[in-house]
């Protein structure tokens, strides 16, 4: 079964709003997400829980960086 992968989009209270790639919106609660939580990271979700997915947490961190700072340079 493929995992299906999420971009924390905002927090609200005791919810998680989460946005998958076709730009569908979902809340989670938070309790049923894995992992030290925040806004833009990647989760995918195993069975009712969610973990957090560090690399490509990272991966996508750094593409951004990346698009900023071409937005600065001349």
């Amino acid at each position: 079964m493929k995992n299906l992968f999420y971009i924390v989009d905002r927090i609200e209270g005791s919810y998680a709003v989460l946005e998958d790639k076709e730009e569908n919106i979902i809340n989670v609660e938070i309790i049923n997400i894995k992992g030290d939580l925040k806004e833009g990271t990647v989760l995918y979700k195993k069975g009712d829980l969610y973990f957090i997915d560090e690399e490509e947490t990272k991966k996508r961190n750094e593409e951004i960086n990346d698009l900023l700072k071409g937005l600065w340079e001349d």
